[in-house]
């Protein structure tokens, strides 16, 4: 998982998310993130089939034409979506500095979560183009995770509590 999370950080580095400049779907810079967030989620998937014996599933960013500013892979408990959920994200930084994890409400769909109001310049950006991909400030319990990841350890501690902390909200067993 180390290996992945840091390649995306370093992909960030090389593509630096510019106000008014999007990468196309398309476009040769991509080359293999597209694969490298496949494989995070496969990893997340291995380490997180399920929580308290409740299965859980996977998403990240994709984009449809344009290639998402945010890269993100999420966890999601039962009738959770990414739209309309409460779930726990780690979204990458848009300058490859690393990621911000913990348990999310959907920023689309607020479900009413004590977030944590991130300032207008935090050390990591995880803000989009558009109101919909404005990601800093849909956090409950938001933890910094910086480039290069060398240990796993905290990051997984920090996932565990942000899927107990989902499951509260959620009231699920």
């Amino acid at each position: 998982m180390i290996h992945y999370f840091n390649s995306i950080c370093e992909f960030r580095q090389v593509n630096p998310v510019i106000k008014g400049h999007s990468l196309k779907v398309s476009d040769p810079a991509l080359g293999n993130i597209r694969d490298t967030l496949l494989d995070f989620k496969t990893q997340l998937e291995n380490r997180y089939p399920s929580f308290r014996d409740i299965e859980l599933s996977m998403k990240i960013s994709k984009g449809f034409s344009n290639f998402p500013n945010v890269l993100y892979a999420c966890i999601l408990p039962p009738g959770q979506a990414v739209p309309n959920g409460i779930y726990t994200a780690i979204c990458f930084d848009i300058l490859g500095r690393c990621a911000l994890a913990g348990c999310v409400e959907s920023k689309i769909t607020s479900k009413g979560l004590p977030t944590v109001k991130r300032t207008k310049s935090p050390k990591i950006d995880v803000d989009g183009a558009s109101e919909r991909t404005k990601y800093n400030s849909v956090f409950v319990n938001p933890k910094e995770f910086y480039y290069p990841l060398e240990n796993s350890h905290e990051l997984d501690q920090h996932i565990t509590e942000s899927l107990n902390l989902c499951f509260e909200y959620l009231k699920l067993s």
